[in-house]
């Protein structure tokens, strides 16, 4: 029962991001049979089965945060490079950052856009529905829910997807035909995540957090901060209550491609202290229900501020608030627990 309880909740909360972003109205998905069959046939399991399958990947090579965080950048390669295909400019899904034609576009590829979006994936998509999960239900931590046979089908399902978007895309667009050879950028992003996952230290081998940042206000407040400038790139996308960030934002594309070298290449550098900082350090509950807590306030803030009822953003919003209330309330009442049992003794 446990396991069936952490499958459906990954299966639910996961897919929410589509609505929690706009990138998917609700409405839609309600009412026309073609955005329907689309969100059913890609859109779900392009979200419920890799969550699945990087959780398993996470229990069976008994890793941590390090490999978590890994394992999401290759899955936002495989979302946004080798299924949406954002990554690249002539897709017209791949928004103009700074002023029209944009910044950072070369060689068919927006620059700015594939590191932080795929950053968002890594954090919002997959480490956040994993953490969550990890606090609602202890029981199933070191549980695996998948057989080989299930693994392998689950890997197929996926490589057909991308095979067969590929394939019809390039049959019916001399666009989507040029962008082939393009895509060795995703699939080598890809191949680099896995690969360090795989060799990222294990869980529970390296020190736990001390000090002022270890309090959960601190770690919420300085994991709202980073992620506040991680994607200040792509502030755009989150206007409200950052609508002064939005000016300064333009104001720093104004610099030309200049901008758009430092805005792909410092989110990198950002994230891969913080992945440095997660193999040298092991967060307790609390601090893992702290740092989910800060970088969701940015998107759920957003979707809450700039609510479209039918697009279904404030209810993917309240279930993401609903999750993180609840996986605080458990996680308290297991830490006092621990307490009292340590005093007893």
């Amino acid at each position: 029962m446990g396991n069936a309880r952490t499958i459906v909740f990954l299966a639910v909360l996961t897919p929410c991001v589509e609505f929690l972003t706009g990138s998917t109205s609700a409405i839609g998905v309600l009412t026309n049979p073609g955005s329907a069959i689309v969100f059913v046939v890609l859109t779900l399991p392009g979200y419920i089965l890799p969550v699945l399958l990087i959780r398993e990947a996470l229990v069976t090579w008994r890793k941590g945060g390090p490999s978590l965080l890994a394992l999401g950048i290759a899955y936002g390669a495989v979302n946004e490079g080798l299924l949406a295909k954002t990554y690249f400019s002539v897709n017209a899904l791949s928004p103009v950052l700074g002023p029209a034609p944009g910044v950072g576009r070369w060689i068919g590829v927006n620059w700015p856009w594939v590191t932080d979006i795929t950053f968002f994936h890594m954090i919002v998509s997959m480490s956040v529905p994993v953490v969550l999960a990890y606090l609602l239900f202890p029981e199933t931590r070191q549980t695996r829910f998948l057989t080989e046979r299930r693994i392998r089908w689950f890997f197929g399902y996926l490589l057909a997807i991308i095979v067969g978007l590929l394939t019809i895309q390039s049959l019916f667009s001399l666009t989507f035909r040029a962008l082939l050879p393009l895509m060795l950028l995703p699939v080598s992003i890809v191949l680099l995540g896995v690969y360090l996952a795989r060799h990222f230290p294990r869980s529970g081998t390296v020190g736990m957090l001390e000090g002022r940042l270890s309090r959960p206000l601190p770690l919420a407040l300085a994991s709202m901060g980073f992620f506040l400038v991680v994607f200040f790139p792509i502030i755009q996308f989150f206007p409200f209550p950052f609508t002064p960030l939005t000016f300064v934002s333009q104001q720093f594309y104004r610099l030309g491609e200049a901008a758009g070298v430092i805005a792909a290449i410092y989110p990198v550098l950002l994230v891969a202290l913080a992945i440095r900082f997660f193999t040298r350090h092991t967060l307790t509950e609390t601090q893992l229900a702290a740092v989910t807590t800060g970088v969701m306030i940015l998107p759920l803030a957003t979707a809450i501020s700039i609510h479209d009822f039918p697009q279904g953003d404030v209810a993917a919003a309240a279930l993401y608030i609903a999750a993180i209330v609840v996986a605080w309330r458990r996680t308290r009442r297991r830490v006092s627990t621990d307490r009292q049992g340590v005093s007893a003794a």
